[in-house]
């Protein structure tokens, strides 16, 4: 009878700290550490650290001590070494901000993040620091770059110039390229322009016009693609191009009129310069 009621009362002292628990932490707690945060944050946990008070560990994780009392359901401003806190962080998201000419960059994409200075189809000079990009322009260049290499297996690879700084804002001598989404892509020219660089300007003579075309024409099927600045030769030599194959006449040939995406000047005699669209749903960006 005493080990029965031995087992009894260790069974009613279980089902006692059971029942408490559960009024204790109500159905859905452990969502609610989810939904503590706002949706564009995350939670994050600390430890406070010997000698710490709330204001220093507020500090240590960057954010307000009246929003760490308040996510911790403190009373007072007092808390003990090894004590858990939660706190909540914006989540990080890659933008465009302002203007290609007035703008910058956060969390920017390498275009060549492995640093052997080449990719699919394309090289960069050793020397060129300005690679940065939004997920969309890495992505647009690199998809031109590798269909251009499928079609020419033994063409020269196109060189690519500055995209944008890590963090954006002035470049060098250019007037834009602020926010990740410029790139400089030189011309295909026979003999090719050195490795890496845009070594020589596009004539009649040395331009490979099937190539650039391709190229080009690659660029123009992305919806992204706002702009492509080129010299009057090049868009000269292209246009004489499409207007002798009716297929490329059909689907091309409104480019080729004023104020499209191609647009001549008396610049980019060595290179394009090519300007894509602010990505969707970037809110901070300026077309």
């Amino acid at each position: 009878m005493r080990v029965r009621n031995r087992r009894g009362t260790a069974l009613r002292r279980w089902m006692v700290g059971a029942l408490a628990l559960l009024i204790l932490v109500p159905a859905g707690a452990a969502g609610q550490s989810s939904r503590l945060c706002p949706s564009d944050t995350k939670l994050r946990n600390t430890n406070v650290r010997k000698g710490e008070t709330l204001t220093r560990v507020a500090q240590r994780v960057k954010v307000a001590p009246e929003d760490l009392k308040k996510w911790n359901r403190l009373r007072t401003d007092q808390v003990r070494a090894g004590q858990n806190l939660r706190y909540c962080v914006p989540v990080w998201k890659p933008t465009s901000k302002g203007s290609c000419n007035k703008g910058s960059l956060e969390g920017g994409r390498h275009l060549d993040p492995d640093g052997d200075h080449q990719g699919v189809g394309f090289v960069v000079s050793p020397t060129r620091k300005a690679l940065f990009g939004t997920r969309e322009t890495v992505s647009h260049i690199k998809d031109c770059c590798a269909k251009y290499r499928r079609k020419f297996p033994k063409g020269a690879p196109i060189n690519i110039g500055d995209l944008s700084a890590k963090d954006g804002g002035h470049l060098g001598n250019h007037v834009s390229h602020q926010s990740g989404r410029d790139v400089d892509m030189g011309y295909l020219t026979n003999p090719p322009q050195r490795r890496g660089y845009f070594s020589h300007a596009a004539t009649r003579k040395n331009l490979d016009v099937p190539k650039q075309w391709y190229l080009v024409s690659c660029l123009l099927d992305k919806p992204d693609t706002m702009y492509i600045f080129l010299s009057m030769t090049v868009h000269a030599a292209l246009k004489e191009y499409v207007a002798k194959t009716p297929a490329l006449k059909r689907k091309y040939w409104h480019h080729f009129q004023r104020g499209t995406v191609l647009r001549p000047d008396t610049e980019h005699l060595t290179h394009l310069h090519v300007r894509f669209r602010c990505p969707k749903g970037d809110k901070h960006c300026r077309d």
